[in-house]
């Protein structure tokens, strides 16, 4: 019993997303996995078309290069909505903190809607200036963030109407399907996918904040933006050693990060269980068994299971970004977080082939009737996240980002130096972009000039 609950502590921390990722892709080595293999030869390929995208968008001028996180999406059509709100929030609040607060409130739950919404779906962003006609509104994350941030600024997430801009428990926990769908404009023809997985999330935010928890410290009703509250107070975060001081800290990500994962009054407690596989009886999220890895380990006794925490990590980067650009805060050790397994990353490494299917196990998998020489991954139904070739797909995803990552400082000759590229940065200026653009390129069918994965997946708007 003692070992299975340190192994589930592992599969809980930040460092066994990599370890465990590591672990399958290595397995490719020898062919041992069912669904997928690898082929190196089209990693410079892969190289080559990142940095591309770099080179077009930035220049050299590498520095200029965001993180990957929620921000991005509020600034769409290059409109920046998030200063005016700080700018609001600062002349009505003597105290400093709480600007970062309501932005850590709506960046919570925008990083909880933001689940594939699927290909119908976009949102009409209100405004008194004419549209041009046949305008087709704002699609998947950036429709999801636009909207999000409208039902925010319209009290749909607090129980005070004196107070509109704000996330709490009571505001949370009353929110109905029907209320997010009008906000969010999802309507036949018009339809979010998983929208009800969402509902669910915001309400469990809601129960978890009425419940007393050291890390959401509050007088009144308990906020996500109380989190700030409990970092400020962590024995662990501690000023910069500087002479002089201006309100800079530096936090340990290990710290946001046992808030956001912890399964008892953490961030981790909201998560459905429908759907989720258990570890040694115990539910913690975006864990899955790797039927492959079990394979291999057999003769260890060991699971085979693999940790991604997606939606986790999106949210964690978000929140550093907050806190980092808002009140000039240090996060350490964010080495240790990973590139997020979803279908833009993963769907950019299938469509250059550098990942390739193995038809005959998705033919028997599935129990097909079509022919290998006739296979096409988008002919096959719609995978849940449990499906083995899922599980490999994205395991593969982290450690391909790794490699992307490396490749790019290598071609651009800035290993070691004090612009090399980070993780985030090559997530927001390369893979995600990328896998964005070559599907768009592969599969648009007009609409709102984005695309899907090349294989499609099962979203209940909790996972991808």
């Amino acid at each position: 019993m003692k070992d299975h609950q340190q192994r589930v502590e592992y599969l809980k921390s930040l460092k066994s997303i990599r370890e465990s990722c590591q672990e399958v892709y290595n397995l490719s080595h020898s062919n041992k996995l069912e669904f997928w293999s690898i082929q190196p030869n089209q990693l410079p390929v892969l190289i080559d078309y990142c940095t591309n995208l770099i080179h077009r968008d930035f220049g050299t001028d590498y520095h200029k290069i965001p993180p990957h996180g929620r921000w991005r999406h509020f600034l769409v059509n290059d409109q920046d909505r998030i200063t005016p709100l700080l700018t609001s929030w600062k002349s009505t609040h003597e105290d400093p903190l709480e600007p970062t607060r309501k932005l850590i409130d709506l960046f919570v739950v925008a990083v909880l809607m933001d689940a594939g919404a699927g290909d119908e779906w976009s949102f009409q962003e209100p405004t008194s200036q004419p549209q041009p006609q046949g305008n087709q509104g704002i699609g998947r994350s950036e429709g999801l963030a636009i909207g999000t941030l409208y039902g925010f600024m319209n009290g749909l997430f607090s129980s005070d109407p004196q107070v509109p801009h704000q996330v709490d428990p009571i505001g949370l926990k009353s929110l109905t399907l029907d209320q997010l769908s009008k906000s969010m404009q999802s309507r036949p023809g018009n339809q979010i996918v998983g929208l009800q997985g969402r509902t669910t999330l915001l309400n469990n935010l809601g129960s978890l904040l009425s419940t007393p928890s050291e890390f959401f410290p509050s007088r009144q009703l308990s906020r996500p933006g109380n989190l700030l509250d409990y970092l400020m107070d962590h024995p662990q975060v501690r000023p910069v050693p500087k002479p002089v001081m201006k309100g800079e800290i530096i936090v340990p990500v290990d710290v946001l990060w046992n808030l956001v994962i912890d399964q008892e009054k953490g961030l981790g407690s909201i998560w459905p269980h429908l759907g989720r596989e258990q570890v040694h009886g115990q539910f913690i999220g975006d864990v899955w068994n790797c039927k492959a890895l079990e394979t291999s380990k057999s003769q260890t006794l060991q699971d085979g299971f693999v940790s991604f925490h997606k939606l986790s990590q999106w949210l964690t980067y978000s929140l550093i970004e907050v806190m980092e650009k808002t009140l000039g805060w240090i996060f350490t050790g964010k080495e240790q977080m990973t590139g997020l397994p979803e279908y833009r990353n993963g769907g950019l490494l299938i469509d250059l082939d550098y990942l390739k299917p193995k038809p005959e196990a998705f033919i028997n998998s599935l129990s097909l009737q079509s022919s290998i020489e006739n296979f096409d991954l988008q002919d096959l139904p719609a995978l849940p996240a449990s499906h083995p070739a899922i599980i490999e797909w994205r395991a593969l995803t982290v450690i391909g980002l790794d490699q992307i990552k490396e490749g790019i400082n290598q071609r651009l000759g800035l290993v070691g130096k004090k612009n090399e590229l980070s993780l985030v940065q090559v997530l927001e200026a390369a893979t995600w972009k990328g896998g964005r653009e070559i599907a768009w390129k592969k599969r648009s069918v007009g609409g709102l000039g984005s695309a899907g994965p090349p294989l499609k997946v099962v979203s209940d708007g909790t996972i991808f």
